[in-house]
């Protein structure tokens, strides 16, 4: 199973340390390059430009067109994910697969289910809250640019959110509830650094930590507990993918992090009805998946996790049978 299987591998807290370490270069050093050297060769030509300090993701004042910084941003996520496919098997001798899911392939059809009911439910409520004049938008129609933003946002946000739920669900959530030997604390931890690391975030200034904090806390909880209960993290990604990627297309507003050239400009809303929507968003999605996939019951989020036996030379379980079959049903918890 999801927490089971990050047994099988090698778990000395320094190869944890070292990962973490090798995520934070690849994604804070290595990635930022590209985004680094156009910022420096703009100020170099033209020593006048003052960087949006309110929004630092915000690169047009380096003459980066929108759909160009929203490629520049996602870079350091991909490298990110990169680094955590590229060691996880070096470091922890395991399949980089087993952070990700406890079936002995990727699930895929769970992937895009999740995108599919997510966005048919943002959809839905976007068309609610324009029609309800609770959000105030501005049309904004370029043909061609709008392919150009679908095209690069469908190409490249699911890397930026495969890495978030890569690393926060997958990597630090086994490597959390190995040390807890329970479900709940990695998912409660996880969700609580997945929302402070958006502390600095645009909106955050714009409409205070304290209403828009819980809101990313929230996130994660809600991905946490679809990667625990349907035991692997295709359900998350998909509806994390969709996400993003459908704000970036369609919605778009100054305080966002990320700014493309979207569809409609909001030019009013209110986050707390904002955080409401999104609750019950999210409890609708979790009780459609329950049903769908047959989750086993609640009190499977508060059990205990059981590391696999080993025999005399220390090899788990699941490093004895390479064909490890996936179970998804865990009747004693329903």
């Amino acid at each position: 199973m999801f927490f089971e299987q990050a047994f099988e591998g090698k778990n000395e807290i320094s190869r944890w340390i070292a990962m973490i370490l090798l995520v934070v270069l690849f994604t804070q050093i290595v990635g930022a390059i590209p985004v680094v050297v156009i910022i420096a060769i703009a100020m170099a030509t033209n020593p006048d430009i003052e960087p949006n300090l309110e929004n630092p993701m915000d690169l047009s004042v380096y003459g980066i067109s929108q759909i160009e910084a929203l490629a520049l941003i996602i870079i350091p996520f991909a490298m990110g994910a990169v680094a955590l496919y590229l060691f996880h098997h070096p470091i922890h001798k395991r399949r980089p697969l087993t952070m990700l899911t406890a079936s002995p392939r990727f699930r895929w059809k769970r992937f895009f289910w999740g995108g599919g009911i997510w966005l048919a439910m943002m959809v839905v409520t976007s068309v609610l809250s324009v029609v309800a004049g609770y959000q105030d938008v501005e049309l904004h129609f370029n043909p061609t640019v709008l392919v150009g933003l679908l095209l690069v946002s469908l190409l490249l946000l699911p890397l930026q959110t495969g890495f978030e739920e890569f690393f926060f669900r997958g990597y630090l959530m086994q490597g959390i509830g190995i040390l807890a030997r329970n479900r709940w604390a990695p998912l409660l931890i996880t969700s609580l650094i997945f929302g402070l690391m958006h502390y600095f975030n645009p909106e955050v200034s714009e409409y205070g930590a304290a209403v828009m904090l819980p809101q990313y806390i929230w996130f994660g909880l809600f991905f946490g507990i679809c990667t625990l209960m349907d035991e692997g993290i295709e359900l998350a990604w998909g509806a994390h993918a969709v996400n993003n990627i459908f704000l970036s297309v369609f919605f778009t507003q100054d305080s966002s992090a990320l700014q493309t050239p979207a569809l409609f400009t909001i030019s009013e809303t209110n986050p707390l009805v904002d955080f409401a929507g999104l609750v019950v968003m999210s409890i609708l999605f979790i009780g459609l998946a329950a049903r769908h996939f047959d989750w086993p019951g609640w009190r499977f989020l508060f059990s205990r996790i059981t590391p696999p036996p080993t025999d005399e030379e220390g090899l788990t379980g699941f490093e004895e049978e390479e064909d490890y079959q996936f179970d998804n049903q865990i009747e004693k918890y329903s």
